[in-house]
Order: structure tokens, then sequence, then C-alpha cells
């Protein structure tokens, strides 16, 4: 190809074009990375604990819990989440229902969200199962927790401002409204600061929504240094 030649217009127009096509599903594979997060933290509780039958209490509530889920909710929750989202992925143009069924499965993951934060500090009590067990259930947790309070900062803030009236400011807010990644960057720099200063609230609702989305954060870093100092401790 000489130096005159020119690109024909279809090679110039496909990246840009697989662009706009993710950038319009991009809320799809948001829930599928959710959903493949939230199996390998089930699935890897419930294989650790296969090995042990000696829990109590509200121990042994969560391990039948996570096992009900793993062994006969899982074959019924995975066709009717991944099924729709793959139609939705491959189809043109978004049907009427994408965004009820969107919405739907975005309360279902908060519902597990807390479920999985009652287990975890349930499990800071269980000298039965493995000493890793909670490290290993946290690094599965925080991104998975930390995606989904990017996905209610964006849904809530998008929400408000189809009324002209926006619940949250982040910091990289210029003259054109935040984009979707801005929502989950702030959401991201939670774990690297003492404060979650990239976002703020514009009503008392909204300011305890992001003080709740900081008590998580701590709780979290509390579990994976209690779990710490008890390994430290034990050799």
């Amino acid at each position: 190809m000489t130096g005159n030649q020119k690109l024909p217009r279809d090679t110039l127009k496909t990246p840009s074009c697989f662009y706009r096509y993710f950038q319009t599903r991009w809320e799809i594979l948001f829930f599928v990375l959710v959903f493949t997060l939230l199996g390998f933290q089930v699935f890897s509780f419930y294989f650790d604990t296969q090995s042990f039958s000696d829990h109590h209490g509200l121990i042994a509530f969560f391990v039948e819990f996570v096992s009900f889920v793993a062994t006969r909710l899982s074959y019924i929750t995975l066709p009717l989440i991944l099924l729709p989202l793959v139609y939705l992925f491959c189809r043109k143009n978004r049907p009427a229902w994408a965004r009820p069924y969107l919405d739907f499965l975005g309360v279902y993951v908060i519902f597990r969200l807390v479920i999985q934060l009652i287990g975890l500090n349930i499990l800071v009590f269980d000298s039965v199962t493995s000493r890793f067990l909670l490290i290993s259930q946290v690094l599965f947790f925080l991104p998975y927790s930390l995606l989904i309070w990017g996905w209610l900062y964006w849904r809530l803030d998008t929400f408000a401002r189809a009324s002209n009236r926006p619940i949250f400011h982040l910091d990289c807010e210029g003259v054109a409204p935040p984009r979707p990644i801005d929502y989950f960057v702030a959401s991201f720099s939670s774990v690297f600061s003492a404060t979650i200063n990239a976002i703020k609230g514009n009503s008392a609702r909204a300011r305890i929504l992001i003080l709740f989305h900081g008590f998580m954060i701590y709780d979290v870093m509390g579990l994976t240094l209690s779990r710490a100092v008890a390994l430290v401790q034990s050799r």
C-alpha cells in the first residue's frame, strides 16, 4: 500500500462501530461480570465448607443457605438471568422490557450483596472452617460490591437527572453529565481513600447512602485485618 492510497471507508468505521455497539451494551456486560464474581464466591464457599460438619447457630444457617443456592437455586436462576442477557446483547434494538428487567437484576444483586456481607461478618466467629476462607471470600466480595455501588450510584443519578434534579455530584463532573464509568471510578476510589470524596450527595438521602457505602468498606477492611491478625497469632 502506497502513501497515497486510502483505507476503505468500511475499515475506518469498524472500530467506531464496535465502540458504539459495546457502549450501548455495557450494562449487560456489567451484570455478566457481577454474576460471575458472585458465582465464584458462592461455589468457592460451598466447596470449602463441604469437609466440615460441626457448624452451629448462624454459621450453620449461612452454610445451608449457600449450599441451597449452589446446589438448587443456581439451576433456576442461571438460565433466567443469562439467557435474557445474551438475547439483549445480540439484539440490535433494546425491547421495552429490558429496562425493568435490568433494574430487577440490580435489586437482586443488591439483596445478595446484603446477604453475603452478613455472611462474612458471621464467618469472623467461625473456628471450624479454613483460616483462609474469610480472606478468599473477601477477595471476591470486594470487587463485586464496588461494582454494585457504582451501578447503584449511576442508576439513581440517571433517574434523578431525567427530571433535572441530580442527587450526586462527582469531582470529575464538568459541564457535561458524568459518564457511567465515572460512577464506577468513584466507587472503587473509596478503597484507596479514608473518606469517599469522589462522589458527594446533593440530598440527605444521598449522603446517607454514601455513608452506608463507607460503612461497608470499613467493615470489609476490618474483617480482613481481623482474620490476618488471627492467622499471625495462630503460628
